[in-house]
């Protein structure tokens, strides 16, 4: 049997909700209808017939987009969403150690996806005790921001520090047993970041600054105190994470683009420290990842069982 595979970070639901997408179509099916420039990647019947047994799945309301209010309403909505599919039996969602377990028992004869829940960006949140009904209902990681600053830490594209509130919301999630994820966070935030959490930390979705200079991505060196930390990296395969110089537009990279990066992570974290973290769906599409990736399955050709899915696992077993 192949080895089972785990996505780090997916925006099923901002995609469902956002961009009206319905992802219990077949994925040959949602491309034919969506009337998107960006030809989808995703569904949920794509990632059983992958062998995707775990996906980090995103609640994520767009900061440039409303208000507090307009967010912590799309939060929930997401939410409700992601509940909804587990009653209709579509996936199961991961809210404690036994529920992951018990999934990982049953998958190989179900195929049922587990979801574990990722609030990605805590500007909906207007203070650390709002956290608690949501970690009561599955929410078990936390990104402090989605690119923009916000009142608890800058981000990769507004950068700036960890702030005093942002101190307490990771004390609150330590607490929780919320993990923290570094994707978006500014260096100067990340590193404080890590001084002030003890909790589970990784980055679901991020490349290697050395490779592509830009705050978006992770330093050398903050990929070393990831690893220090028992961390993992999610690769994305995008090709605007890949390549400096690629634009949309452009033709699409060879897979050797995303194999740089997963030999340079894997030189700083071992290869049990780097799994994938696709993305896939935020913000891009088909025409904007490497060549001969047309589907979850075909990231199979990408690495063995340790990356595809088991970092990840591990990195689970290990907290949750």
């Amino acid at each position: 049997m192949e080895p089972v595979m785990v996505d780090a970070h997916l925006d099923l639901a901002y995609n469902a909700r956002s961009l009206g997408r319905d992802l219990t179509l077949p994925l040959e099916a949602l491309r034919a209808k969506d009337p998107h420039p960006d030809t989808p990647l995703v569904t949920l019947e794509s990632l059983k017939e992958a062998g995707v047994a775990v996906a980090f799945a995103t609640l994520f309301a767009d900061p440039r987009e409303g208000g507090r209010e307009d967010w912590l309403e799309e939060v929930y909505a997401q939410l409700a969403l992601y509940e909804a599919w587990e009653k209709g039996g579509l996936v199961r969602i991961l809210r404690e150690r036994e529920d992951l377990l018990a999934h990982l028992a049953r998958y190989p004869e179900d195929r049922v996806l587990g979801l574990v829940l990722l609030l990605e960006g805590a500007h909906a949140l207007e203070a650390p005790e709002e956290l608690r009904p949501l970690r009561a209902r599955g929410l078990r990681l936390l990104s402090l921001t989605w690119a923009t600053r916000n009142p608890y830490a800058g981000g990769n594209a507004e950068e700036g520090p960890l702030t005093a509130e942002g101190r307490a919301f990771l004390k609150e999630m330590e607490r929780l047993g919320v993990a923290l994820d570094l994707s978006h966070l500014a260096e100067e935030a990340a590193w404080e970041a890590l001084g002030a959490y003890g909790g589970a930390v990784c980055a679901t979705h991020a490349n290697c600054r050395a490779l592509v200079p830009s705050p978006r991505h992770l330093s050398d060196e903050l990929l070393k105190a990831l690893g220090e930390r028992g961390g993992v990296l999610g690769l994305v395969p995008y090709n605007a994470f890949l390549d400096p110089g690629w634009r949309r537009g452009m033709a699409r990279l060879p897979l050797e683009a995303f194999l740089r990066h997963k030999a340079h992570a894997e030189s700083l974290l071992g290869p049990k420290g780097v799994g994938l973290g696709t993305d896939w769906d935020g913000g891009f599409g088909l025409e904007a990842v490497p060549q001969g990736l047309e589907r979850h399955r075909d990231l199979r050709a990408l690495g063995d069982a340790a990356f595809l899915g088991g970092s990840w696992l591990a990195w689970l077993a290990r907290w949750f």
